[in-house]
């Protein structure tokens, strides 16, 4: 009798699941094919069925956070005043950050995750609009470097251990209030 036969679908989300948790824990550098592999008692065959490449795989295990930064950049852009788009791309940018905090640790943790994200157009088109939200279409350099500190704050805030048990509005408020205080006076009005 042969092994049991997941549901279509379900094999690529517990392969995800399972290659985001090993991302998180050891980098992309530091997971292999046959990692993700055994940690789904799987053949590395059997994941080579699914994904052609580990490249694949980070860029389908970002796919979700590229969707929600999508609509965070879609809901921002609407806003009726340079203040309001910038409201709403930062809360919008927070929300994101919390809602993949394992996605985040995986970010800080690997530099390859970066670079994977950076080669995809469709990210670097959609940075390049939060960005324009946050800090202007034309940026001074002290708006830029403001957004790099800001952006790997809230990066690296999110995964720190030391918040463990913050309520998440908590969070959401204060992460929210520090990072307008860090970019809010560099921002176009």
């Amino acid at each position: 009798m042969g092994r049991p036969v997941a549901p279509r679908g379900e094999g690529r989300s517990r392969l995800l699941e399972a290659a985001l948790a090993l991302f998180a824990q050891h980098g992309v550098n530091g997971t292999s094919l046959q990692m993700i592999a055994d940690s789904l008692g799987v053949t590395k065959a059997a994941v080579y069925h699914l994904f052609n490449s580990k490249s694949e795989i980070v860029l389908a295990v970002a796919a979700p956070a590229l969707a929600q930064m999508e609509r965070v950049a879609a809901e921002a852009e609407k806003g009726s005043s340079a203040q309001e788009r910038f409201d709403l791309a930062l809360a919008g940018l927070v929300d994101l950050v919390l809602d993949n905090r394992l996605f985040s640790a995986a970010m800080q943790r690997d530099p390859q995750v970066g670079r994977e994200l950076e080669e995809a157009t469709e990210f670097r088109a959609l940075a390049s609009r939060l960005d324009a939200l946050l800090i202007g279409a034309q940026p001074a350099p002290e708006a830029r470097a403001a957004l790099a500190l800001a952006g790997g704050g809230l990066l690296v805030s999110a995964v720190n251990p030391a918040i463990e048990g913050i309520p998440r509005e908590t969070l959401r408020r204060v992460f929210i209030e520090s990072t307008s205080r860090v970019l809010n006076p560099l921002t176009p009005k």
